[in-house]
């Protein structure tokens, strides 16, 4: 579960921009996840939870957004949404030559702090 490491991560840059911006209190903290990055936004919560555990930041509320990820396909040029669990396939021309082209991405998008 490379979920764990990834919130921890996260806590630290949490806990690093909170001491440089000398921020008092964070309130809540948004991550977005692309539907192709390989993490469960679920496990992500209950990760943060885990990791927040003891810290200043376990009341911190922690919101995962998910981004739709698209694909492109190398035989038609069509680009469609497209996510890991996905049969990942062209939807138009059902060929299986993709690259990404969205979706990818995990974005420490927001700190809300008093």
């Amino acid at each position: 579960m490379h979920e764990l490491g990834i919130c921890d991560a996260l806590l630290k840059m949490v806990d690093q921009v909170a001491k440089e911006e000398q921020l008092a209190c964070v309130r809540a903290v948004t991550v977005e996840v692309g539907t192709l990055s390989g993490v469960v936004p679920k496990y992500l919560v209950d990760c943060w939870t885990a990791v927040s555990d003891g810290t200043p930041y376990a009341d911190t509320t922690f919101s995962v957004e998910v981004v739709e990820g698209t694909a492109k396909c190398f035989d038609c040029g069509q680009e469609f949404a497209a996510g890991i669990n996905d049969k990942l396939v062209c939807p138009f021309c059902g060929g299986n030559k993709l690259i990404p082209v969205s979706g990818r991405d995990l974005t420490l998008k927001e700190i809300l702090a008093d």
